[in-house]
């Protein structure tokens, strides 16, 4: 197995741990939204399974919006590592993107948000977004995609952070698919934000597993940055 090979298995398996880890952040982030965004399909799918649908469908919208970020990030990403001398930075980028690893650990184990001026300026824009959410009178499943999928494009620190990893991956396929593992790794947290909007489900849910997760996540940067270092140091 190449060190590439090995390095990209991580990045996907480490995008979806990001999103598992991130659950936290990402009910407190937006857990008002969700809630409105499952209001208005409690409202307009009167039976339980056409709520949860609709809600379905909001997250399922958001993590289209992702992966297609992704795509647009890892297709940059491949570009500017096609004007450079592959051989001598495909060390560099892999040092980098577990350095970047670490970064989304720490920030998840301890809280550092080293871009606490986006998402401060994400919030006030979810505030004005869920009575939009809320109040949209369009009954059909399209409806409740497309308000996810603009919510997928609200600034988050932590999704912007997972940008700049999909970026260092250095292929469109790639950077998508990393987003949409990141994605998949929020969406129970953010499904059962939707269906269950009280505040016992934002404090209690995955606080447990958050430690662990964001653990294994360091793990992996820490892996992605020194097999690199050691098939350089070998050859």
């Amino acid at each position: 197995m190449s060190a590439a090979f090995a390095t990209g298995q991580i990045s996907l398996a480490a995008a979806f741990i990001a999103g598992v880890a991130g659950s936290v952040h990402c009910v407190a982030m937006c857990g008002g939204l969700a809630g409105a965004l499952g209001m208005r399909a409690r409202r307009i799918g009167r039976a339980p399974q056409l709520a949860f649908l609709h809600a379905a469908g909001s997250q399922a919208g958001r993590i289209i919006s992702y992966s297609i970020a992704g795509l647009i990030c890892g297709a940059a990403g491949s570009v500017l590592t096609a004007l450079l001398d592959l051989a001598r930075v495909a060390v560099l980028v892999r040092i980098m993107a577990g350095l970047l690893l670490i970064a989304i650990a720490l920030r998840i184990l301890l809280g550092w948000r080293l871009l606490g001026t986006v998402e401060r300026w994400g919030a006030r824009l979810w505030a004005k977004l869920a009575p939009l959410a809320r109040n949209t009178q369009s009954a059909n499943l399209s409806s409740s995609i497309l308000l996810g999928m603009i919510w997928g494009w609200l600034p988050c620190g932590l999704v912007y952070s997972m940008l700049a990893f999909a970026a260092l991956t250095g292929s469109a396929l790639q950077g998508a698919a990393t987003m949409l593992l990141f994605g998949l790794g929020t969406l129970p947290a953010m499904l059962g934000g939707s269906i269950f909007s009280g505040q016992f489900w934002r404090v209690s849910m995955a606080r447990r597993m958050n430690a662990a997760a964001g653990t294994l996540l360091l793990a992996f940067g820490l892996i992605t940055v020194i097999a690199p270092l050691q098939h350089a140091h070998h050859h």
